[in-house]
């Protein structure tokens, strides 16, 4: 089995490009297929080296390993469509074709082809080229020619068939080939056009399955009976649904739709984005949601596709983040987060106790930011803090009872799980409940109603330091 991922450098990698990629590569894995990474650059003005770059390095940071590409290298290259145009792979194509009658030249103008849609539209048919110039005489394409005037190449569709096709998502596909124009394979200017390309591209790179969005369904048909022309086999096509926005639109910017590189600087594990993506359309055999590579890679299967298009929702890829984040081991979180804290924190002693004290208050990298603060208030600003809370006497009782529990701690170090036992004890001699004795706690020693993991916090800023912090309460 081949696979190909063929995006365009023509912006940086999105969501829905990426999903393409990870389900192309999921399915690789599983069936130990190769995986072709090209580059279609047929569109020399909006295709620019660093949206390439942006896609590598999305590809990169989302662990999408490739097989063969442009920085691969492989027995099928290159792997630019740029560079295939300099060495005339389309152009040979192209001529085969007319040579055979299967495509001819043809020299209409925008003008030509707007009257002729116009046409269509006033008697209210669908729109088919006319074909006139598929009439022209060897000498009347001749006259044309030494007159430089621009032409291009249409392939001449087989009009007397239904096509019907087998989609490995969604099973039979017909299409009415009456109803579609004569496309062009090689535009005026001599570069291919995208189906051509992808056409002669496919079958010369040997590719077997072609997993895509369902936006190229309407392709298809051109596609397919290109492939009958070249005397070629097509590959078998699976079209995933379509990525929606929360309000069943196409999905935009608005909903998310922002460069794969912002979900990493936005503070995403590329785990979780990856996990997400994977359930945009597919789901697990055992219905659950939280699974790793290997089980994705292991359970994966074409036929567990949805036909319907897949809502995006950043909370809920925001809520999967932080599951991923709480559970990382503290040494994978000290190494996700460390980026996220600014410059000044980076050297603070027992920063890591930090992160892992707040871990659970984390849904994005980046809320670290919001949640060290509270280990560096000066007495000033903690005293500023600390007197916009009321405190009751029953408040205050609490207190008085924490405070002295840990002015009588008698042990080396004030641990997290010395403070738990401290806490757990006040529950029982106060017989309150365990809101009424952690947030007055919480409150006093933090100025904040939510925060660290109590007793990381407490054993974290230290001894001392608690019992002075309660004593301005009190």
């Amino acid at each position: 089995m081949r696979l190909r991922f063929a995006p365009s450098p023509t912006g940086n990698l999105h969501i829905g490009t990426l999903r393409t990629a990870l389900f192309n590569w999921v399915f690789a894995q599983k069936h130990q297929a190769t995986l072709v990474l090209r580059i279609e650059d047929t569109d020399l003005e909006r295709s620019h080296a660093e949206f390439e770059g942006s896609i590598l390095e999305g590809l990169a940071w989302m662990g999408i390993t490739l097989d063969e590409g442009p920085v691969q290298g492989g027995p099928y290259g290159p792997y630019r469509q740029s560079e295939r145009i300099q060495l005339g792979i389309y152009q040979t194509y192209a001529q085969k074709l007319v040579d055979e009658k299967k495509a001819y030249p043809c020299f209409c103008t925008d003008s030509d082809l707007d009257s002729e849609r116009q046409l269509a539209q006033t008697q209210k048919v669908p729109y088919v080229y006319s074909r006139k110039c598929m009439h022209l005489s060897e000498a009347e394409i001749l006259e044309k020619k030494a007159a430089q005037v621009p032409a291009t190449i249409r392939f001449k569709i087989p009009h007397a068939q239904t096509l019907t096709f087998r989609d490995l998502i969604r099973e039979e596909i017909s299409f009415d080939m009456a109803l579609i124009s004569d496309f062009v394979l090689v535009k005026s200017d001599g570069t291919p056009s995208y189906n051509f390309a992808v056409v002669v591209d496919d079958m010369l790179m040997e590719i077997t399955h072609v997993i895509r969005g369902e936006d190229h369904i309407s392709n298809t048909p051109r596609q397919i009976v290109l492939y009958q022309a070249l005397g070629a086999t097509h590959p078998q096509f699976a079209h995933l649904p379509m990525i929606l926005g929360p309000d069943k639109s196409k999905l935009s910017k608005r909903h998310g739709a922002t460069s794969v590189i912002e979900y990493q600087s936005n503070g995403y594990l590329n785990t979780a984005l990856r996990n997400y993506l994977m359930l945009l359309g597919w789901s697990s055999p055992d219905g659950k949601e939280l699974l790793d590579i290997h089980t994705i890679c292991d359970n994966f299967s074409l036929d567990r596709l949805s036909k319907s298009g897949a809502v995006f929702d950043v909370t809920k890829l925001k809520w999967m983040n932080g599951q991923y984040i709480r559970a990382l081991e503290n040494e994978a979180l000290y190494a996700a987060l460390f980026p996220y804290v600014s410059e000044e924190l980076r050297s603070a002693k027992k920063l890591k106790d930090m992160m892992v004290s707040v871990k659970d208050n984390l849904d994005l990298l980046t809320d670290i930011s919001l949640y060290l603060p509270v280990y560096f208030n000066s007495p000033e600003s903690f005293k500023e803090a600390v007197s916009a809370f009321a405190f009751s006497e029953a408040d205050k009782d609490v207190l008085i009872a924490f405070k002295n529990a840990l002015v009588s701690f008698q042990g080396e170090e004030l641990t997290a799980e010395a403070v738990d036992v401290i806490l757990q004890t006040l529950l029982v001699t106060t017989g309150l409940g365990k809101g009424k004795v952690f947030k007055p706690i919480r409150l006093a020693c933090s100025a904040s109603a939510t925060g660290p993991h109590l007793p990381d916090f407490v054993s974290i800023m230290g001894k001392d330091r608690i019992v002075e912090r309660v004593s301005w309460v009190l």
